[in-house]
């Protein structure tokens, strides 16, 4: 739909088109009651007509009403207009973090990093603590004001953590971009709050390096290698950075979920005490691979197996589509 600046959907009045991305059409626009400026979100046709990607934009929604923290890119309302949903969110004047990383630009300030850091780690224990898990960090989902504050964003792969006990389990497809998930979201499970710390981890090697600290040559492989390699020692890409901090990121970054911070508020908890982490103890040998744990110690069979999940999330979905059209 033809969305000029000018136009009005409801009492926000679109100023500029900003973004138009696989899923979603995104609007600068200004409140005309309150006068502040926010962003409109409008997801395209084909999202709505995609019953997983509607799911995601319904899920999303629902998530991040009434969340409200400095770093994040909290919702500011939702509605529908002529029977096509839309979405508020704030507006944070500013590129994405991804702007900032490169291997080619020079290395960040670790000053900054670390604050950074921790504000990325505030806003995941605020999740955390009401049960929110973000499951898709990455610096293209997180936005960098003119002030240099910090505001995640993007809950589109954002889920609720459950505290029952699931008697059966089903493997489900991950959910985000391959470089930055954790090796339990790409073997099929939902992930959990260290999954979140996982990606906090690649999120600030990164910052520290230029560059993630596993990735292949295609999505699959780059999921392969999760479950395979160990990255490389952030002193030996760059020594300015301090022990301490580098043994935090690379815990963060353990292959296997129970060897991690349980959480994001036990991360800000060590931040705070990076003066207290003894580097001289820190085992920086390369993990055992998780590839054997689901059929085998070679790629293919990583290959494989996420295959499989994937053909039965289509058709598990396929069949529960059906069921509705049949119960109607």
């Amino acid at each position: 739909m033809d969305r000029p600046p000018g136009s009005r959907v409801d009492h926000y009045e679109l100023l500029e088109h900003i973004a138009d991305g696989a899923q979603v059409e995104v609007h600068r626009a200004k409140d005309v009651l309150s006068g502040e400026e926010v962003v409109v979100r409008f997801p395209h046709a084909q999202t709505l007509d995609n019953p997983i990607l509607a799911r995601r934009w319904r899920r999303e929604a629902q998530l991040t009403e009434g969340l409200d923290h400095p770093h994040l890119q909290c919702r500011r309302d939702a509605g529908e207009r002529h029977r096509e949903p839309y979405m508020v969110v704030e507006y944070a004047n500013g590129g994405g973090l991804d702007g900032w990383v490169s291997p080619t630009a020079p290395p960040l300030p670790i000053g900054q990093v670390i604050s950074w850091g921790r504000q990325l780690a505030e806003a995941l224990a605020y999740l955390h603590q009401r049960g929110v898990i973000h499951r898709d960090l990455k610096p293209a989902n997180i936005l960098v004001t003119d002030d240099l504050t910090l505001k995640l964003g993007d809950f589109g792969a954002a889920t609720v953590t459950s505290k029952r006990r699931p008697l059966w389990y089903l493997p489900v497809p991950p959910e985000g971009t391959p470089e930055y998930l954790s090796p339990e979201q790409i073997t099929g499970h939902s992930g959990d709050e260290r999954s979140d710390v996982y990606g906090w981890g690649v999120v600030m090697y990164e910052l520290l390096t230029g560059r993630v600290p596993i990735t292949g040559p295609d999505p699959m492989a780059a999921m392969a290698a999760h479950l395979t390699a160990s990255p490389v020692a952030i002193h030996e890409l760059r020594p300015d950075v301090p022990p301490a901090l580098e043994v935090v990121v690379l815990t963060a970054l353990r292959r296997r979920p129970e060897n991690r911070y349980h959480d994001a508020a036990a991360l800000v908890a060590q931040l705070d005490r990076l003066d207290e982490v003894d580097a001289t103890t820190f085992d920086f040998s390369p993990e055992p691979p998780l590839a054997g744990e689901i059929g085998g110690s070679e790629a293919s069979a990583v290959l494989r197996f996420s295959a499989v999940i994937a053909l039965s999330f289509v058709g598990l979905t396929t069949l529960i589509i059906l069921l509705n059209i049949a119960l109607r």
